[in-house]
This record gives C-alpha cells, structure tokens and sequence, in this order.
C-alpha cells in the first residue's frame, strides 16, 4: 500500500496517515503480517516508523522496516525483509518434530514454476533421504503457514537471509545448516550429503541413482557445451551455485557480472564487476578477443535490455525475469533443475548454429 508521499511534497499529516491506513489494513482481516517502511529520505527526515509499530494494536502484528537504503544494497534489503517477517513469529515454543526441515533465506522471487518447481524438487529429494520439508521461509504462501519452521528441527540456511536463520532457530531452538543452493548435478548430491550428515542420516542409494541418471542424460551432448565461455549476469548467491554446475558440464564461467556491492567470492571469473554502468560492461565485452566471446549469456532481464553480450544466445535466470515466464513445474534447482538448465544451454548453441 503506496502511501504516495514524495520529497518534494512531504505531508504534514503524514504520520496521522500512515496510521490510519495501518489501522484500515489492520481491521480487513485480510492481513497476518503488516510491514511499514519509507524511502532514505523518509529516514533522513527524522520520521519514526518504529514508534507508529509500536503504538498499534498487535494483532496482526506490526513490524518497522530500518531504511537502509542509502548504505545497502537490494540483497541486503531481502535479508532485513525476510528476517524482519521472521521476528514476527510466534515467540511460544513448539513441539519439533523428528527428521524434519525448514528452509530459511529461499530467494522466492515470483509466484511461478521455476520458484515453485525448486520447492517441489527440494521436498521430493529431501523425501527420498527420510527427511520432511515442512516449510519455506518464504515460499509464496500466508504468514500462518510459515510458522510451521518453528516445528523444524533442522534450519536449511540459504545465503539470501542467513539472518532469517538464525532468526527462527532462536526462537525455535533448532540446528542451523549453512547452505548454498542446490544447482547442478554434483552440487545437488554435495548439498544433500551436507544436510544428511548433519542429520545423521545415510545418504540412500536412490540418491547416487538418481546423479547417475541424470549425468547419463548430460553424456550424450556433452561435446557440444565443452570448452564454451560463459557471461554471467546477476546476483552473486545464484552464480556461486551455479559457476561449479558450469564447469561440471565443460563451459568456462569466465565472466561475471553482479549486480550487488562488492563481495567476497568462492569463485572468481577472469573478468569480474559488481554493479557496472552499462558502458563498462559494454567496454569489457567489446575489448574480449575472438575465441573468448561468451558462447551463451546466463542473466536477468537487465542484462538483455542492456544488451550485455547482443551477439550471444541468451538463457534468462535470475531476478527480475520478465520474457521467461513458467507456468508449469520448471526448476533449476535439484538434479532435475540440472536437466532442465543443461537442456536450455544446448538449445541455445544448436540455435545459434542455424
């Protein structure tokens, strides 16, 4: 709910407002969490959003967004979102139950097959080891339903809000596991193996089956992705997934955008940027010699509009994704996430051929 206050034209009756609106909302009964934040200058101005939390009736509960707009990035914004949403749960302790997980910090981006399709892959994989995903912090659904993570007794931590982690696993008293995301075919069985240790639970022969199969299916194309340089265009948590899942299948992850203040990387590429202006990455890719000119680029939708690499095939992942739209389970998580992005790499060379 846009409250239409500007810095040009600030209102004096803003903070009489802004509870008037918290209070419509409150009585809908539409709502099970109500989030209140500005813009920086919003902050700079003095204005007390905590005070007006607060000050309201707590039921649905209230929470103040810091603005940190001025100092953070978008990424930092998911974390301080996500795990300020987190906070909001129930403080009284729940009953855990055996062999079960939560994910927390899962970049839910949109309401479609890919985001959902992760979801569905991590809970049958999960499944397959005995273990029961009772919850995705967020996973498009109410603020109700993300109260079961406190039943977990294990958190699967994502990069995207290690915060929201450690968040719940305080409240709840459950054991956290830090987590990449599980991309590829080995980054798949890597990350099951991590959560199955810590578990204590036996990585099952279904597992190493399902790898086998699935790699068995990458085989019979793999002369056509090998040697292959890769631009990557995006968030720095997806291509740390995804840079091994790249070189697994023989391309060369040899350059990399992110769009995110600096940080610091497991992977470095040859030719690294954190959030360029479009002519410097236009500067960079104009200046690449012949045979290393990216054979694919993998990015959102501003790398395309920008026209990053306009001479190379284009797989949109990432967010915002705005031509590529999934109505049907789509993951690129998990080994079928695995088969689906090595389908879309070779689709695209044997487009570009013709």
């Amino acid at each position: 709910v846009y409250t239409m206050t500007y810095p040009e034209r600030q209102n004096m009756y803003l903070e009489t407002k802004l509870r008037t609106m918290v209070s419509v909302l409150q009585n809908s009964g539409e709502f099970g969490l109500i989030i209140i934040t500005g813009a920086g200058f919003s902050s700079l101005s003095g204005f007390d959003y905590n005070k007006i939390a607060m000050s309201s009736k707590n039921n649905p509960p209230i929470i103040a967004l810091p603005v940190k707009t001025l100092e953070n990035d978008w990424l930092a914004g998911y974390d301080a979102a996500v795990s300020a949403i987190a906070s909001a749960l129930p403080d009284e302790p729940k009953k855990k139950r055996k062999n079960t997980a939560a994910i927390a910090g899962y970049f839910f981006e949109r309401n479609e097959g890919d985001c959902l399709g992760n979801i569905n892959e991590m809970k049958r994989l999960l499944a397959l080891c005995g273990i029961e995903l009772i919850s995705v912090f967020p996973d498009g659904g109410t603020f109700k339903g993300l109260a079961k993570s406190l039943e977990a007794e294990y958190i699967i931590s994502f990069p995207y809000s290690r915060n929201t982690a450690k968040t719940i696993a305080k409240k709840s008293g459950a054991k956290i596991i830090e987590t990449k995301m599980p991309i590829g075919y080995a980054g798949t069985t890597l990350w099951l193996k991590k959560i199955c240790d810590s578990m204590e639970i036996s990585l099952p022969k279904e597992i190493e089956d399902e790898e086998s199969k699935s790699v068995e299916q990458y085989l019979n194309i793999a002369s056509i992705l090998r040697h292959k340089p890769v631009f990557f265009a995006g968030d720095p948590y997806l291509y740390e997934s995804i840079c091994p899942f790249l070189k697994e299948i023989g391309m060369r992850p040899d350059m990399a955008v992110l769009d995110c203040h600096p940080r610091k990387l497991s992977f470095l590429p040859e030719r690294l940027l954190f959030s360029p202006t479009s002519e410097q990455v236009l500067d960079l890719y104009s200046s690449l010699p012949r045979f290393e000119k990216p054979a694919a680029l993998i990015g959102n939708s501003f790398s395309f509009s920008e026209k990053f690499a306009e001479d190379a095939p284009f797989i949109e992942l990432g967010f915002p994704s705005y031509s590529n739209h999934c109505f049907t389970d789509s993951p690129y998580f998990g080994y079928s996430g695995a088969m689906n992005l090595t389908a879309r790499l070779l689709n695209s060379q044997l487009t570009a051929r013709n």
